[in-house]
C-alpha cells in the first residue's frame, strides 16, 4: 500500500490526546465521507419523517403507508446488501460508492417527480435500496480498503461527522419545505447527491482497492492476528447473532421511543425534549471513542455498547416517572447507539481483518436488514395487545442477550 497518504489519525500511541482528534480531521479521505455520510443519512433517512406527512397530504394516504414502504425498503436493502459486499471486495469502495451517489440521485428524482403514491412507494423503495450503496457499511469498507488494520479511527471519526446528520437535516428540512415544498426539496437533496457526493466519492476513494492479500503492513510492523478454522467460525456465528438480536431493540426503539417516554408519565412536548439528549450523547459517545479508544479494544467498545442499551431500558423500567432517570434512558441510548455504530465497522475488522471485508460485512448487514425490518411493528403489536411495559422488558430481555454473546467473543492472539 501507498503510506504516502497515510494519516496522522491513523498512528496509534500511549499519549494520544484531543490533538489526535484535530489531526483526524486534517485528512481528506475522513473529511470527504463524514461529509458524504452527514449528506447520505440526512437525506434519504431523517428527511423522510419530516416529508411524510406533506407527501402524505397531497397524495390522500396515511401516514402508516410512507413507514410501510421504508420497510419494504429495508427488506430490499437486506437482500441488495451481501451483492453491494461482493462488489465492494470485487471492484472496490470507490466504484461502489459512485455508482450509489447515482442511484440514490435518482431514486430521489423519482419520489420527486411521481404522479401518484404508487410511484412514489416504488421510487422510494429503490431509494432506499440504494443507500446500501452509500452509507456507513459502505464507507466503512472503504477506510479498511485504505488503511487496512488501521482503519478503526477514521471509522469512528466519520460516524462523529455523520452523528450530526439528525441535528442538521431535520431543520433544513422543515425550513425547505415551507419555503419550497417537498417535490423541490428532493430535487434539490438529488442534485446535492451529484454535485457533492458523487465527485467526492470518486475522488477521494481512488486508493480504496480490494484487500487481495491476508497479510498486509501496518505502521507498527506485522498486522495484527486474525481468527482462523473453527474459532473464526464460532466468533462469526456469536458475533452475527448478537448484531441481528440486538438490531431488534434499535430498530424499534427510535420510532417508539417518544411513546416509551411518554408512558412514564410524561406529555409529548416534554418526551420530545427529553428525548433530544440522544443527538448529544450519541456525538460524545463517540468523541470518547476517538479520543480514548487506544486504551481498549473495538471489543470492549462492543461490550459497553450492548451493556448500555440492556442498562438504559432497566433504569427506566425500575424507576418509573423520574425525569431524572428518563434523561438518563435517553442519554444511555444515545450513547449506545452511538458506539454501536463504531463497533459494526470496527469488530469484523478487528476479527476477522480486512480481507473479504466488504462480503462479510455485508452479508451480516442484509441479515439484519431482513431480520429486524418487521421490529418497530412487533414492538406496537406488543404494546397495542400487551403493554408498553411488557415489550419494554421483552427489550431489555432482548438486549441482555446480545450482551452475553458479545462477552463470549474472545479477541485474536498471536501465533
Amino acid at each position: 500500500m501507498n503510506t504516502r497518504y497515510r494519516p496522522v489519525v491513523m498512528l496509534h500511541g500511549p499519549r494520544l490526546s484531543a490533538a489526535a482528534l484535530f489531526a483526524g480531521f486534517n485528512d481528506r479521505i475522513v473529511l470527504a465521507l463524514g461529509l458524504t455520510q452527514t449528506i447520505g443519512y440526512g437525506t434519504l433517512y431523517y428527511a423522510y419523517g419530516v416529508l411524510a406527512p406533506a407527501i402524505s397530504r397531497e397524495f390522500g394516504v396515511g401516514i402508516d403507508w410512507f413507514f410501510g414502504a421504508f420497510t419494504v425498503g429495508l427488506l430490499l436493502g437486506g437482500l441488495v446488501a451481501p451483492v453491494v459486499g461482493r462488489e465492494l471486495d470485487r471492484r472496490g469502495a470507490r466504484q461502489v460508492m459512485s455508482v450509489g451517489s447515482l442511484a440514490a440521485a435518482i431514486g430521489l428524482v423519482a419520489c420527486a417527480i411521481a404522479p401518484n403514491i404508487w410511484v412514489f412507494s416504488i421510487a422510494g423503495v429503490f431509494m432506499e435500496a440504494a443507500a446500501c450503496l452509500v452509507l456507513y457499511e459502505a464507507a466503512f469498507a472503504g477506510l479498511t480498503q485504505i488503511y487496512r488494520h488501521e482503519a478503526r479511527r477514521g471509522i469512528t471519526l466519520i460516524t462523529l461527522i455523520a452523528g450530526f446528520a439528525s441535528t442538521i437535516f431535520w431543520p433544513l428540512t422543515q425550513w425547505m419545505l415551507g419555503a419550497l415544498d417537498w417535490r423541490w426539496t428532493l430535487l434539490i437533496f438529488a442534485v446535492v447527491h451529484v454535485a457533492i457526493c458523487f465527485p467526492l466519492h470518486v475522488v477521494v476513494l481512488g486508493l480504496a482497492k480490494p484487500v487481495v492479500a491476508a497479510t498486509t503492513a501496518t505502521t507498527l510492523g506485522e498486522p495484527p492476528p486474525v481468527l482462523v478454522g473453527g474459532a473464526r467460525r464460532r466468533a462469526l456465528a456469536f458475533y452475527t447473532s448478537a448484531i441481528v438480536i440486538a438490531g431488534l431493540v434499535t430498530s424499534a426503539f427510535p420510532v417508539h421511543m417518544l411513546r416509551s417516554i411518554e408512558n412514564e408519565g410524561f406529555t409529548a412536548e416534554a418526551a420530545a425534549l427529553i428525548a433530544m439528549v440522544m443527538g448529544p450523547a450519541q456525538v460524545l459517545a463517540r468523541l470518547i471513542e476517538v479520543l480514548a479508544g487506544h486504551r481498549c479494544d473495538s471489543l470492549m467498545t462492543g461490550r459497553v455498547a450492548r451493556g448500555a442499551l440492556a442498562a438504559c431500558i432497566a433504569l427506566l423500567l425500575a424507576t418509573p416517572g423520574s425525569l431524572a432517570t428518563a434523561v438518563a434512558f435517553a442519554a444511555l441510548y444515545g450513547a449506545a447507539q452511538g458506539m454501536i455504530t463504531i463497533a459494526r465497522g470496527t469488530v469484523p475488522l478487528q476479527l476477522f481483518g480486512p480481507q473479504g471485508y466488504g462480503t462479510l460485512v455485508g452479508r451480516i448487514t442484509g441479515l439484519r436488514f431482513l431480520v429486524n425490518a418487521g421490529s418497530p411493528f412487533l414492538f406496537a403489536l406488543a404494546m397495542a395487545h400487551l403493554s408498553i411495559d411488557t415489550a419494554l422488558w421483552v427489550s431489555c430481555a432482548i438486549a441482555l442477550v446480545a450482551f452475553a454473546l458479545f462477552l463470549l467473543l474472545k479477541a485474536p492472539k498471536p501465533a
